[in-house]
């Protein structure tokens, strides 16, 4: 999927949409883009907490409700960001185990990306 500044993955792991389960892989352009999408609309968000993932500076965030989310945004350079969300039915993954799937993914994303600027893509 794509949109104004933003191209989007999403990774659904179970079929039923009354239990979804997955994640969301996306990268912005630029700071207004990653910034349009924030919507406020989450139900228990936390604060975001300043990390690094991969020596990038990143905020990592837990989102709770019926679906718990754990989101990584990461600076990935040139004013561009990397976005993953681990998202599953409440209670069914540990928050720590969805921040810890969450930053996986995310480094496999960036290393993909690296590689990718490494041979010119």
């Amino acid at each position: 999927m794509s949109g104004k500044g933003e191209v989007s993955c999403h990774f659904s792991m179970t079929p039923d949409e009354d239990n979804p389960a997955g994640y969301v892989v996306s990268v912005f352009k630029n700071e207004e883009a990653l910034l349009e999408t924030a919507d406020g609309t989450d139900p228990s968000p936390t604060k975001a907490v300043p990390v690094t993932v991969k020596g990038r500076g990143a905020a990592r965030q837990v989102m709770y409700g019926d679906d718990w989310r754990a989101s990584l945004t990461v600076d990935i350079g040139a004013g561009q960001f990397l976005f993953i969300e681990r998202y599953s039915p409440a209670h069914v993954v540990s928050e720590q185990d969805l921040n810890a799937q969450a930053r996986i993914a995310a480094e496999q994303v960036l290393e993909n990306l690296e590689k990718a600027s490494a041979e010119g893509a």
